[in-house]
């Protein structure tokens, strides 16, 4: 399996947090992993399940979304709900804040 390459990673990452503040601003409700994989795809991303999720425990270690994580035990699946961005990631979107780690 071919590794995204740093500035995929960037793209995504701004896609991600794009998604969420629209997702925000219209009240709806907080997303799983799943959806927010799906929206990628719809939106032409190449991106794996576990790409998403570990891009969106990426963004939850760099302050920008908060969620729920539960694991399988039997399984080890990991899954992640109730997504939202944090103070920090509306910052990003609107610019108060920047990070090289987007490429908006």
């Amino acid at each position: 399996m071919e590794m995204p390459d740093a500035a995929q990673n960037k793209r995504t990452r701004a896609v991600i947090i794009e998604l969420l503040n629209i997702r925000h601003s219209e009240q709806r409700s907080r997303p799983d992993h799943v959806l927010m994989w799906h929206m990628l795809l719809d939106l032409g991303a190449d991106a794996s399940e576990n790409e998403v999720l570990t891009l969106l425990q990426d963004l939850f270690d760099r302050g920008y979304v908060a969620y729920r994580e539960e694991k399988d035990r039997r399984t080890s699946r990991v899954s992640i709900s109730q997504i939202q961005l944090t103070p920090k990631g509306r910052d990003l979107i609107e610019g108060t804040i920047t990070d090289p780690a987007f490429l908006f």
